[in-house]
């Protein structure tokens, strides 16, 4: 039998080591250079919103590049020039290697997305730059029938194809498709283009049942607090909510002899002392 062909090791490598995606000027150190690989810089317009890039591709041997989300903490918003390496070990000299990135909102929304190849070299770290852009969305290009990705629309969203202001009613900005924001649970549309209750994010979960001049409120009062749920306008100690007991419509989230029980029952003094799991000893 003849010799085996050599098979690529393809992995991704966040170009400092760190959980984090790092500036170009952070991760050209020669030292840094980790054998057969790509050296990837994305461009994008701000005005997307990126908070993850979701990275793909192959190398002609048939080795795929592995799907993985970079970086790991998506709690910044991405900037245009973000590095990575996508490691080729193995891969034979001169084997055209394509790697696609796709720019997510949100940890969610595909609003642009990009490719390039390249000829690997053995032994070197090749220099590509893959140029995200917005395109079609991924259901064929619509949102409900009335909606689509439009080119060339930094602040504002596509409706019916057209570039449309963002508002409370058409919510979106890099060319996404518009949204319109919920008028019990919203009251603006934030220059992120994404609907929010005052200067703050969408009211949601248990703990409130409106947007009320800017404010997620339950009923005529405050959003509910740890532990409490908003039941017909008013925060109630629930089992939905609370991990701990009630007491009344307190939610103690920490029980102890004097007040002890667990997900959300009501809360019972014990002679002795409160167990873990919420029962008396």
């Amino acid at each position: 039998m003849g010799a085996s062909p050599r098979r690529a090791l393809v992995r991704l490598l966040l170009c400092s080591g760190l959980l984090t995606l790092v500036t170009l000027a952070a991760c050209r150190d020669p030292a840094a250079a980790s054998g057969t690989a790509l050296f990837v810089t994305t461009e994008f317009e701000p005005s997307l919103n990126l908070t993850r890039l979701r990275v793909s591709g192959a190398v002609a041997d048939g080795h795929a590049v592995p799907t993985t989300l970079l970086p790991e903490d998506s709690s910044r918003e991405l900037q245009s020039g973000e590095t990575f390496r996508v490691l080729l070990d193995g891969a034979a000299d001169g084997t055209q290697a394509t790697v696609h990135v796709e720019g997510l909102r949100d940890d969610a929304t595909v609003v642009a997305s990009g490719e390039a190849t390249a000829s690997v070299r053995d032994g070197y770290e090749v220099e590509v730059t893959v140029r995200l852009t917005s395109g079609p969305a991924p259901d064929g290009g619509t949102d409900g029938g009335t909606n689509t990705f439009c080119l060339d629309c930094a602040d504002g969203c596509c409706r019916e194809g057209i570039c449309t202001a963002r508002t409370f009613r058409t919510c979106g900005v890099g060319g996404v498709a518009c949204e319109s924001c919920d008028v019990q649970r919203t009251d603006t549309c934030t220059a992120r283009g994404t609907c929010g209750c005052g200067i703050g994010p969408a009211c949601s979960g248990n703990n409130a049942d409106r947007c009320l001049g800017g404010k997620c409120v339950c009923g005529s009062g405050n959003a509910c607090g740890p532990g409490l749920a908003c039941i017909n306008g008013l925060c109630r100690c629930d089992p939905s909510t609370c991990g701990g007991c009630c007491a009344g419509n307190s939610c103690i989230q920490t029980p102890d002899k004097n007040q002890c029980g667990k997900g959300g029952v009501a809360c019972k003094k014990c002679d002795k002392k409160c167990n873990p799991d919420g029962t008396c000893d």
